[in-house]
């Protein structure tokens, strides 16, 4: 790191991970009277990385993540802090979770009265689910499977039956290999804390309560579970890429990289266009495997191979909208999920014209399908003419919907999510580490870290910037303009 002067910052990656990273470096460095430019590279000619809305003729399909959930507040406050407040829309009070059940969809119970009636669970399941606040807590802090967890807490049926096939449709993955300190790390500290996840949601609450009452602050306005914004989460980057100052650079990918201590500068990275950038820190915002090749030959074999070994499963979302007086009975639902003992070849289906209805005319019915995943990988390369005809025949037998679609919108993401295994969190500390020790000055950040929702995107790209500019002024004491 130079001892004087610009602090050159490379960011490799244009999804929101990236451009939150570029984002909050610029304004911390204002803040701090720290000097520096930021450039971001994106590989191809549009930003966002899995967030692809597209507006065509009056609809507003989403080919990635269709909103963020806001107990994570970290998306929330990010609009807010943008101006985006009068954008953000929350999805309807009314919609319903279904789960596919003998081939039609059975509401997901939500209270102790559906739980009792639910055909979802049988008598022992639901006298299972009954237990979980009094089942032990496991006294190893170790991480284990998200289903391990589960399956401890409340039992094989509710997590066969209801949270297999929703966290598959969610994470494309299997709840038995995923790490739960990745995916559910909430839960696993409820069960510590308070030795149960029923009770340790009510006496979150309740310190929730009690902290709001030593305040004196009113209680805040109820949030809905999700938001988006009306014109799409695509606002979103748009919005972040006007307020980076520093260079945003299409259809551009870094092909090599090179390191130099000796040189002023110590990092190359020659890009896909040809030219050469020199930098003092890079940041890599891009999927694990991608940094894996780039790291190939700078770093021990053993970095390279835990960065490429993380597993990412195939998607493709097709929407496809509907005359509304051509079908019978609109699904009335938020989303059917397809446990592993149904024969669709579905992952999921999204109701978004209950989610959100200002995604399309109101004469208009709007179903988004999810295809591939661990489930059946294959099935996310089919040709656009058999994903859709594909698609079609499961809407016909799961809704009954025989009409021919108005609008239709395939989004492939191949790879798709990735799918962190038990010890993930204890590896990528051990990888961060190595890294700081053979290349200095370069970090990480983005899904296949500690978390792939849009909010922890952005808490892990926010961390990582308190930890850079900690670094920057370590390395610099002089460097602040007072």
């Amino acid at each position: 790191m130079t001892a004087h002067g610009i602090q050159r910052i490379v960011v490799a990656g244009g999804g929101i991970s990236g451009l939150v990273t570029a984002y909050y470096l610029e304004k911390e460095a204002r803040q701090q009277g720290i000097t520096i430019h930021t450039t971001v590279l994106e590989k191809v000619n549009v930003l966002g990385g899995k967030i692809a809305t597209q507006q065509q003729e009056g609809f507003v399909f989403e080919g990635g993540p269709e909103s963020f959930v806001t107990r994570k507040p970290e998306a929330w406050e990010l609009c807010h802090e943008l101006g985006l407040q009068d954008q953000l829309v929350g999805t309807t009070s009314s919609g319903k979770n279904y789960v596919l059940h003998n081939g039609r969809p059975a509401i997901v119970p939500s209270g102790p009265g559906s739980f009792l009636s639910t055909p979802l669970l049988s008598a022992k399941g639901k006298l299972r689910l009954l237990k979980e606040p009094f089942v032990k807590p496991r006294t190893e802090t170790s991480d284990e499977s998200l289903g391990s967890f589960l399956r401890r807490r409340v039992g094989d049926e509710m997590v066969d039956n209801i949270v297999k096939p929703a966290i598959g449709s969610v994470y494309l993955g299997n709840v038995d290999e995923m790490s739960v300190q990745v995916s559910f790390g909430r839960f696993a500290e409820m069960e510590q804390t308070h030795g149960s996840v029923v009770r340790g949601m009510f006496g979150l609450m309740k310190e929730k309560r009690a902290d709001r009452k030593a305040s004196g602050e009113p209680r805040p306005a109820k949030k809905p579970g999700f938001a988006t914004l009306k014109t799409g989460l695509m606002g979103l980057i748009e919005t972040l890429a006007d307020r980076i100052e520093g260079e945003i650079l299409l259809d551009t990918a870094v092909t090599h990289l090179h390191h130099d201590l000796t040189h002023t500068h110590p990092f190359t990275l020659s890009l896909s266009n040809g030219r050469a950038l020199r930098a003092d820190l890079v940041v890599l915002a891009i999927p694990t495997f991608v940094i894996a090749d780039l790291l190939d030959g700078l770093v021990e074999t053993a970095v390279i191979n835990d960065l490429r070994n993380i597993p990412y499963n195939p998607v493709t979302t097709v929407n496809l909208a509907f005359n509304r007086n051509k079908i019978n009975n609109p699904f009335d639902g938020f989303g059917v999920v397809v446990p592993d003992t149904e024969s669709s070849s579905l992952l999921a289906v999204e109701g978004m014209s209950v989610k959100f209805p200002h995604r399309a005319p109101n004469d208009q019915f709007v179903l988004r399908a999810f295809v591939g995943g661990q489930k059946h990988p294959a099935l996310a390369s089919l040709s656009e003419h058999e994903l859709i005809a594909l698609v079609r025949q499961e809407l016909e037998q799961i809704f009954d919907i025989t009409a021919n679609p108005t609008q239709i919108h395939v989004q492939r993401w191949l790879p798709a999510n990735p799918q962190p295994p038990v010890g993930h969190l204890a590896m990528i500390a051990q990888v961060e580490q190595k890294l700081a020790e053979q290349l200095p000055q370069l970090y990480l950040t983005g899904a296949g870290l500690r978390g792939q929702g849009i909010p922890d995107c952005i808490r892990q790209s926010r961390n990582l910037v308190k930890q850079i500019m900690a670094n920057i002024a370590e390395y610099n004491p002089l460097q602040r303009n007072f």
